[in-house]
C-alpha cells in the first residue's frame, strides 16, 4: 500500500511565494536551491514560503478554515442551487468538484511538508551560515508545521480515531526524496507528530515569543530583527505546546492532553504576551474591532486577501451563492440562545441587511478599512488559540467540578456568567463553546469527529434536525490517484 507524490516546481512553489508586508522578505529574483540556503536571509525566505503555502486556498486560506470544513461541519445553509456546496453539505463526496477539493487539500498538505523536510535537511547540512539560535528555531518550527498538517491530514483523511486507533491511515514523510510512503496505522501517525513535536519543542526552548510575546511590530531603526518578529505568526513554542494537548486530547490520551493545556494556562506569561480581548476595545468601536480576538491567538496566518475572503463568502450584497450563513433562527435561538451579551455574538455576527438572506451574516472577517493604517488583526487567520487550552482542560479534568472552573474561566472571558455544570451536560457546553469559538477556523468538524458524536438539531445550522454520526460523513475518501498501487 503506497502513496506516490508528484511535486512539480518545488522551489518555485515554497520558496519564492509572495510574502505580507509583515514580512517581507523575499528576493526579486529566483534562485537555486544552493544560493537560497548559503544566506541566513535565503533560510528565512525559505521559511516565509512554507507558511504563505499553508495561507493557500487549498489549506487554511479556505478549504480548511471558514469552508470546506465548516461545510462538512453543518455550520451553513448554503444555496441549494450551489451544487458543490450542496454536495460537501450532504457529505456527497463523489461530486467532482468535491473530488478536486480533496486532492487538491492532500497535495497541497503534502507537497508543503516535502517543503519542510527540504529546509530541515538544508539546516542539518549547512556549515557556517546559521547561528545555533537560527538553526534550531528554523528546524524546531519546520517540526512543527510538519506535525500540524500531518495531524490534520490524519483527522480529515483518518479513521474515527475513538473507534479504531490502528486502523490504516495516512503516510508519514520525514524524508526530501519523492517516493513512495506505506500508509499507517493512525496510533502510529499520532507517535510520529508527537515525536516531532517534543523535538520541536526542545529545539523552541529559546524562542524569542517566551521573553518578548508576539512582538507585532519591527522598528528596524532600533535594530529590531525582521526574522525573529512576528512571533504569532510562526509555529513558536507556546503553539507547539498547544498543539501537543490537541493530539493528546485526539489520542484519547487525557492525562497529559490536561498536562499539557495548564501548562499554559498556568503559566504567568500567558496573560502578559496573550491577554484576553478587551470588550471595551471591541464592542462599541465601529472603527477598528479586533473581531479575531488576536490578542489571545497563538498561532496564525498573514491573510492579505481578506477583504476578498468576506465578499465572496459572507458577504451577503456580494457572495451570491456561495453565501456561506446559517439557516434562520440559528444564530440567535440556539448558537447563544439566551447569551446574546456573549461578545462573539455581538462582534462577529450582524442581522442580514439583505434582501432575501434572512438571520444573521458572519462578520468576523469583515475587512477594516482605514487607509491611514493597517492593523494586524485585519489580515490575521486564527489557527491555534489559548481558549482551546480552557476547554481541553475542561474535558480532561478527573473531577467535573474542576472542569467546570475551567470552563466558567473561558466564559468569563467572553462576557457571559458561571454555569453549574453536571458530568452529563458538561459535553453539551463544551461543545457550544466550540461552535461559538471556532467558526470559520477549521475545528469544528474535528471536534465533531473526535466524539464520533452526532450533530444534534440544536448545533445543526444547516437544518433543524439531528444528523446521525457515520463513518461516510467523517471519513473522505483519499484521493483517487493516491490509492492506485493499494
Amino acid at each position: 500500500m503506497k502513496l506516490k507524490y508528484t511535486i512539480i516546481g518545488l522551489l518555485g512553489l515554497f520558496m519564492f511565494s509572495g510574502c505580507s508586508d509583515f514580512l517581507d522578505v523575499t528576493p526579486k529574483d529566483q534562485q537555486t536551491e544552493e544560493q537560497l540556503y548559503a544566506t541566513r536571509g535565503g533560510f528565512f525566505t525559505a521559511v516565509n514560503g512554507i507558511y504563505n503555502s499553508l495561507g493557500g486556498s487549498s489549506l487554511y486560506g479556505k478549504y480548511l478554515s471558514y469552508e470546506f470544513i465548516d461545510v462538512i461541519a453543518k455550520r451553513y445553509a448554503p444555496s441549494a442551487s450551489n451544487t458543490y456546496l450542496t454536495a460537501l453539505n450532504t457529505w456527497d463526496y463523489t461530486n467532482s468538484d468535491v473530488e478536486n477539493a480533496l486532492s487538491n487539500i492532500w497535495s497541497s498538505a503534502y507537497s508543503t511538508i516535502l517543503g519542510c523536510n527540504v529546509i530541515i535537511d538544508n539546516v542539518d547540512r549547512q556549515s557556517g551560515v546559521l547561528s545555533e539560535s537560527d538553526a534550531n528555531l528554523i528546524r524546531g518550527e519546520m517540526l512543527a508545521v510538519r506535525a500540524f498538517l500531518h495531524f490534520d491530514m490524519l483527522r480529515l483523511f483518518g479513521p474515527i480515531y475513538v473507534s479504531n486507533p490502528s486502523a490504516q491511515s495516512i503516510p508519514y514523510n520525514e524524508s526530501v526524496q519523492i517516493s513512495a510512503l506505506d500508509f499507517l496505522p493512525a496510533d502510529t501517525v499520532v507517535n510520529r507528530i508527537l515525536r516531532d513535536l517534543n523535538t520541536a519543542e526542545s529545539l523552541l526552548a529559546n524562542d524569542p515569543v517566551i521573553q518578548g510575546g508576539p512582538l507585532t511590530t519591527v522598528n528596524s531603526e532600533e535594530g529590531d530583527d525582521v526574522y525573529l518578529s512576528y512571533r504569532q505568526l510562526r509555529m513558536n513554542y507556546y503553539a507547539v505546546k498547544a498543539l501537543k494537548a490537541r493530539v493528546y486530547l485526539y489520542s484519547g490520551d487525557k492525562v497529559n492532553a490536561l498536562a499539557m493545556a495548564t501548562s499554559l494556562l498556568n503559566d504567568p506569561a500567558m496573560a502578559e504576551h496573550f491577554p484576553a480581548v478587551d470588550p471595551s476595545k471591541l464592542l462599541a468601536n465601529q472603527i477598528n474591532p479586533d473581531r479575531v480576538f488576536s490578542t489571545e491567538t497563538l498561532m496564525g496566518l498573514y491573510y492579505d486577501d481578506m477583504s476578498n475572503l468576506y465578499a465572496y463568502s459572507f458577504d451577503g450584497d456580494n457572495a451570491g451563492t456561495y453565501l456561506l450563513s446559517p439557516r434562520n433562527g440559528y444564530v440567535d435561538g440556539n448558537l447563544f440562545g439566551g447569551e446574546t451579551q456573549d461578545y462573539r455574538f455581538q462582534s462577529q455576527w450582524n442581522v442580514s441587511s439583505t434582501v432575501g438572506v434572512d438571520g444573521y451574516v458572519f462578520v468576523k472577517y469583515k475587512p477594516i478599512e482605514d487607509e491611514d493604517e493597517e492593523y494586524f488583526w485585519s489580515r490575521f487567520l486564527p489557527l491555534i488559540r489559548l481558549s482551546e487550552m480552557y476547554y481541553i482542560a475542561a474535558e480532561c479534568e478527573p473531577n467535573t467540578n474542576d472542569g467546570v472552573v475551567w470552563l466558567n474561566q473561558a466564559r468569563e472571558r467572553r462576557g457571559l456568567a458561571q454555569l453549574e455544570v453536571t458530568p452529563e451536560t458538561l459535553m453539551t457546553e463544551l461543545k457550544k463553546e466550540y461552535l461559538r469559538e471556532f467558526l470559520g477556523e477549521g475545528q469544528i468538524f474535528f471536534m465533531f469527529k473526535r466524539l464520533n458524536s452526532n450533530i444534534e438539531a440544536a448545533n445543526n445550522g444547516h437544518l433543524n434536525s439531528l444528523v446521525q454520526n457515520t463513518k461516510i460523513g467523517y471519513v473522505p475518501p483519499m484521493p483517487a490517484g493516491e490509492l492506485e498501487n493499494r
